[in-house]
């Protein structure tokens, strides 16, 4: 599989995703509980998404004491984000196709005929009401 994201306008192609990868990106997703916990310290935990970033995309940056941290956050996000969309859409398609499935039973679809000619009479009784 291919993972792609968008770094000041060019596309970068992400390393796969091996097991290597995703330790890499659960450290980063525990960053802020391993501030809080003392394991590390917030340098050090800026450090770690500088070199998160480094790697992934293999982009120049500029030295992490000169860097704008609000950016550094957004590539660390989109990245992580690349790599969870292909498994996110598998499962929304998934479900799709299951409420498609349960949409084209018959008893579904009488029960929406029901509602819908209750819904009718409701209106028309309404209407002669006024």
């Amino acid at each position: 599989m291919n993972y792609y994201v968008t770094v000041n306008g060019e596309n970068r192609t992400l390393p796969a995703r091996t097991p290597e990868v995703d330790d890499r990106i659960i450290a980063i997703q525990n960053i802020n509980r391993r501030i809080r916990s003392g394991e590390i310290t917030r340098r050090e935990a800026r450090q770690e998404q500088y070199n998160f970033v480094v790697v992934s995309t293999r982009e120049t940056l500029p030295p992490l004491d000169q860097m704008d941290l609000g950016d550094l956050e957004a590539k660390v996000a989109e990245i992580i984000a690349a790599y969870q969309r292909p498994a996110i859409q598998a499962k929304v398609e998934a479900s799709l196709d299951v409420l498609k499935d349960v949409m084209n039973r018959p008893e579904v679809k009488n029960l929406f005929a029901a509602l819908d000619k209750v819904s009718k009479e409701s209106v028309k009784s309404k209407a002669s009401l006024t």
